[in-house]
């Protein structure tokens, strides 16, 4: 190290710019590291040695245990190697006879079925000949019609509600009935439809009903804003929009007020 002291004076200028920048560079490699290890090395604490070395115990200790049970599960008798049914074999079989099914009288299960089974009411059917208001009815009196359970009472009601009314019998089979076996039950009263306000109603209003769709409430409000009020459906014949069998449809369910 000295002899290099004392040999540094002798050099060249540049070779002892050379010098100072290498051994910059290692000053600043070593700074670098330090500062590195002290800042990104992980940091051990007590607890943490204690619970790494708890887990280090658990494992070893399963690692015995099962070598024990493998040793014990299995025995040698006149030179041939047996194993043991385990616990969980014996649990299991005994489980199993258990689950056997237990024979019971016929006439137990029997009552303990009635006994499970849900109590419906007897709904009284009317007889041949009684007419029901279509448009008046309620759930519990389209029930006694001999055909006519909870299910399709309630999808008559709501398919009214959303159309206003009916005006024929023949509009069930919109919802997938049998009109024809239901038109000696029914009567239709069509003061009892609710009718639109077709001068007065929304482009959404009139598109909400089953008849009417957005298009063609569409074109009545555009009628509407270019030419007055409608007194009829007549002008609505020349809109591309409409067809006769549209017009006569909604006829029922629309006023011109």
């Amino acid at each position: 190290m000295w002899q290099f002291i004392k040999d540094y004076h002798f050099y060249q200028p540049e070779e002892k710019r050379a010098i100072i920048v290498l051994l910059a560079l290692i000053m600043l490699t070593i700074g670098v590291t330090i500062v590195y290890e002290r800042k990104y090395r992980p940091i051990t604490s007590p607890d943490d040695e204690l619970a790494l070395q708890a887990f280090a115990d658990s494992i070893q200790r399963r690692d015995s245990l099962a070598s024990h049970r493998s040793r014990h599960n299995n025995y040698q008798r006149n030179g041939v190697q047996y194993s043991r049914r385990n616990q969980s074999q014996r649990f299991t079989t005994s489980r199993r006879q258990s689950e056997r099914p237990i024979r019971v009288a016929k006439d137990t299960v029997s009552s303990l079925l009635i006994d499970t089974l849900p109590r419906y009411e007897r709904v009284e059917k009317y007889e041949p000949g009684t007419l029901v208001d279509l448009n008046k009815a309620d759930t519990a009196e389209l029930k006694k019609i001999p055909g006519i359970g909870s299910g399709i009472a309630r999808m008559i009601v709501n398919y009214r509600n959303r159309l206003g009314g009916f005006y024929k019998v023949e509009q069930l089979r919109e919802i997938n009935l049998d009109a024809s076996q239901l038109l000696s039950w029914f009567s239709i009263d069509e003061a009892e439809i609710q009718k639109i306000p077709v001068n007065k109603s929304s482009v959404d209003r009139l598109r909400n009903h089953p008849y009417i769709n957005f298009y063609q409430a569409k074109a009545i409000v555009e009628y509407r804003r270019k030419h007055g009020n409608l007194q009829s459906l007549k002008p609505l014949v020349l809109y591309e929009e409409f067809k006769e069998t549209d017009l006569e449809r909604i006829a029922h369910y629309l006023s011109f007020e």
